[in-house]
């Protein structure tokens, strides 16, 4: 069975991945990546980009979308608004990725100096 991302995108995240989109001539698409954090805080950068080998390529109504397994491996959901002028990202990760974390079933990431979670 394939695992799929779930995105869930604000009308504002959207409309303005959308014009940050038509401002480039050297991009195509919007990518999400998964990038290690302490236990809890698996955090998802944002940034334009193109195509790649080994990509996966999704679609948010117009808006291209482009990730890779590691963030499959990593993140079941993600959530993403936009206020204040940023990008607000909420992680909902897998159960693979938060068994690798030591800390994972604590409260906070006290003691994890941010090595926590690393592959």
């Amino acid at each position: 069975m394939e695992q799929t991302l779930k995105i869930k995108l604000s009308k504002d995240a959207h409309d303005k991945l959308m014009e940050m989109l038509k401002l480039s001539d050297e991009y195509t698409s919007i990518r999400f990546t998964y990038v290690s954090g302490c236990c809890k805080s698996a955090k998802v950068d944002i940034y334009l980009d193109n195509f790649k080998a080994g990509d996966i390529k999704n679609n948010i109504d117009d808006l291209p979308i482009l990730y890779d397994d590691a963030l499959l491996d990593n993140i079941l959901e993600l959530t993403i608004a936009y206020a204040n002028s940023r990008f607000w990202i909420k992680t909902v990760s897998t159960e693979a990725s938060n068994k690798s974390c030591s800390k994972a079933d604590s409260e906070s990431c006290g003691g994890c100096s941010g090595k926590c979670g690393s592959h």
